[in-house]
């Protein structure tokens, strides 16, 4: 009995790193964009070195030396973007449908991302392990909305898409079903009523 029950709470634990890494990162690149670095310049931005070399030139009264740039990936909060700025998953897209009230997309394209990795954050930590999974059950169900909204236009991709996002519900249904073998959870929730929900089990 020890045995099988080892192998539910090793099969919850996959289930659980697995959800809570496939949040994070998927809100972290809501973080990721681009910008141009001087190569051989220790990361410096391209603005950087031009402000670095125009104080040099007038100390040394000679012309700037010619630098050589590159694109690199990086993460930032001025890079944020909860919903693509492009394509046909904007926000003004999800504003102009009808089954979409125009008000609450931009609120949303702004804590999708940091809801991702909150929740992603929380479910690694096992805070509150059952209430986590149930709202990232429920971000995902509002991500499947989306793609309900969006097939008329997008068609198989937006279909792909929603069956993705099953997936993704399947697993977390599952981690529900196995979290009566959660161990190692660093906040065990309670219900409102103050009576355990079977986390600490």
């Amino acid at each position: 009995m020890k045995f099988k029950n080892l192998t539910y709470t090793m099969a919850f634990w996959l289930l659980r790193f697995w959800l809570a890494a496939r949040a994070i990162g998927t809100g972290l690149t809501k973080f990721q964009g681009k910008k141009e670095v001087v190569k051989d310049a220790g990361g410096l931005s391209a603005d950087d070195v031009d402000i670095l070399q125009e104080v040099a030139s007038n100390a040394a009264g000679g012309p700037p030396v010619e630098k050589v740039t590159e694109t690199v990936q990086t993460l930032g909060f001025q890079f944020y973007h909860g919903l693509p700025e492009k394509g046909p998953m904007t926000v003004e897209t999800f504003s102009a449908s009808p089954l979409m009230p125009s008000f609450m997309v931009q609120p949303y394209a702004y804590v999708l991302g940091f809801a991702l990795i909150g929740l992603g954050v929380t479910l690694l930590l096992g805070i509150c392990t059952r209430a986590t999974l149930f709202f990232m059950g429920l971000l995902y169900i509002s991500l499947t909305w989306g793609f309900i909204i969006l097939e008329p236009t997008m068609g198989p991709n937006a279909a792909a898409g929603i069956a993705y996002l099953g997936v993704h519900m399947v697993l977390i249904v599952a981690a529900l079903l196995l979290a009566d073998y959660n161990k190692f959870e660093l906040v065990k929730c309670k219900c409102g009523c103050g009576l355990s929900c079977g986390c600490e089990k």
